[in-house]
């Protein structure tokens, strides 16, 4: 009985946090509308940011959810590749990407110079900064909270990206430049952050760790933002659906798939969960 107790607790706590995180973002777009915006974002961008860590630190703390399953733990000695799998793993897909896209001649890679590497390390702190507050909240309270509901692993890595996913939804297009049309790009969108959370979802599930996740979202960022936002490749217009090196180029997602799959068979029958 206690734990059928506990087990709707849960349930209720995690469609508490599913509620909030999927209405923070539309909140801080109607604040942009009555405040403005800036060039170094907006208030509404800050409650979208940190609003799910701010439900996760009230649901932890007063509503009976704890703190045991947060993962702040490093737990490195006993998950060296996991951790080196969050460093490389971005860094070795996004450079297959930009060969492929750069033979095909899909993808101009002539900006790209040693100025990258600088380009790439100042982003690396406000990234560090920025994930802990969300992989805090979708590594460190949402994914574990469904393990421990009894889903399916794989089934709750698909839930958390979904949700994930729709939480960017409101600030998408105010921090990514795009002319394609929303009705390809946002379910490439939705299936390259569902793909990612997979990846991410084993290596905290895996590591019992959040910090990994945290890693890994940082690198890819850094990268990733670095090499689109600051104009180091321009991929041919048609193209960017096949070949962007973001989440949403449909070549990353495959790769990312790949390693996903690879990852949950590889631990199938791992029982690590915080």
């Amino acid at each position: 009985m206690m734990s059928r107790k506990y087990d709707k607790k849960m349930l209720r706590n995690v469609i508490i946090f599913t509620l909030v995180v999927l209405s923070c973002g539309w909140v801080g777009r109607l604040v942009d509308l009555k405040v403005g915006t800036d060039s170094n974002g907006s208030l509404g961008q800050l409650i979208w940011l940190v609003s799910p860590l701010l439900i996760t630190i009230l649901l932890r703390s007063f509503m009976g959810d704890g703190w045991r399953d947060l993962g702040i733990r490093l737990k490195l000695r006993e998950n060296l590749f996991p951790y080196l799998l969050s460093i490389f793993l971005i860094p070795i897909t996004t450079l297959i990407v930009v060969l492929v896209g750069h033979q095909l001649r899909w993808i101009d890679t002539s900006n790209v110079s040693w100025s990258f590497a600088l380009a790439f390390c100042l982003a690396l702190v406000p990234m560090f900064f920025k994930n802990i507050f969300e992989e805090f909240a979708w590594r460190g309270y949402l994914a574990p909270k469904l393990f421990s509901l009894g889903i399916n692993r794989f089934v709750s890595h698909i839930c958390v990206g979904v949700i994930w996913a729709m939480w960017h939804i409101p600030y998408l297009l105010v921090l990514v430049d795009t002319t394609e049309s929303l009705i390809t790009y946002i379910p490439r969108v939705f299936l390259g952050l569902v793909v990612l959370s997979v990846v991410y979802g084993e290596i905290r599930f895996v590591t019992g760790s959040v910090w990994p996740a945290v890693i890994l979202h940082t690198i890819g960022n850094a990268i990733v933002d670095t090499l689109i936002l600051k104009k180091f490749l321009d991929v041919q217009v048609g193209y960017e659906y096949l070949i962007a090196p973001s989440p949403e180029g449909l070549f990353t997602i495959s790769l990312t798939a790949i390693v996903g799959l690879w990852l949950y068979k590889k631990y199938s029958k791992s029982n690590v969960q915080n």
